[in-house]
């Protein structure tokens, strides 16, 4: 898909947050957590999967919005993203003036 996610926080955490707090409303049980509130197994109708859902859809569009913003704000300090030709060209070389790893080597 093209994201730039090198450590995958979005399919690891990301899809697994969100997963998780969704299916709250369905598997959810008072007999576990009395404080909480039944999901739709338990007989609880569909409010409580309503709310964890507003509340993902709600901190998503948050979490985004304040990202694109300080993201949009550094660069105007500094540059975000390195042009393609030094990410092709490799950024130890570009940013630092050094390779790494001996290619011979390899």
């Amino acid at each position: 898909m093209h994201w730039d996610d090198a450590l995958d926080v979005w399919g690891v955490h990301g899809v697994g947050g969100v997963l998780g707090s969704i299916l709250l409303g369905v598997f959810a049980y008072t007999s576990i957590n009395p404080a909480g509130a039944d999901g739709l197994l338990a007989g609880g109708g569909t409010t409580f999967l309503f709310k964890q859902t507003a509340a993902v859809v709600i901190a998503s569009l948050y979490g985004f919005l304040f990202t694109y913003l300080m993201l949009y704000l550094i660069n105007m300090v500094t540059p975000v993203r390195v042009s393609e030709a030094e990410e092709s060209e490799g950024l130890d070389a570009s940013l630092h003036g050094e390779r790494a790893y001996d290619e011979s080597a390899l």
